[in-house]
């Protein structure tokens, strides 16, 4: 079935994820460094789920750079080569990076920006304050920075095959 396809076709697979993928991350990376010059509770919460809204988008596009990456390398008979297990590896690591580090910062945001039923918030102006000057946004950006610069960077300098 993989032979039957040129490889060009799964490149193509493996770009429209990757173009899809930073579109999603585009939206969350936005909302990270928004949130934190923001004091506006509802606001936090518009833009928090601005953010979750993208996160389909993110996943399905992660699905599609995957399938067209691991197709090409079994056409290609590229698992030999140690930059796509390096790849390969660096990702898995900053997914699971950033959703151990950005999850319970962005829960903690969202339990902030919470009213109690009686109308008032669940947390002080001075807490919240405290929890969105948190270095964990620049920190989970700089982290995905740097692995997609490393990613990018063994795709180009590859060794010749």
């Amino acid at each position: 079935m993989l032979a039957a396809f040129d490889f060009r076709w799964w490149l193509l697979l493996h770009l429209v994820g990757v173009f899809g993928f930073l579109l999603a991350h585009g939206v969350s990376v936005t909302v990270a460094f928004r949130i934190r010059k923001e004091r506006d509770r509802v606001k936090i919460k518009d833009l928090i789920s601005l953010s979750g809204s993208s996160v389909r988008l993110m996943y399905i596009s992660l699905v599609l750079l995957l399938a067209g990456a691991f197709a090409m390398t079994f056409q290609l008979h590229y698992w030999g080569l140690l930059w796509i297990r390096l790849s390969l590896g660096l990702l898995i690591a900053t997914i699971v990076f950033m959703i151990g580090m950005a999850s319970p910062y962005y829960r903690r945001v969202s339990e902030a920006v919470e009213l109690r039923p009686s109308g008032v918030p669940r947390k002080s102006d001075e807490e919240l304050e405290a929890i969105l000057k948190s270095p964990v946004p620049m920190i989970v950006a700089a982290v995905g920075f740097v692995a997609l610069f490393a990613i990018l960077y063994m795709m180009v300098f590859q060794k010749p095959v």
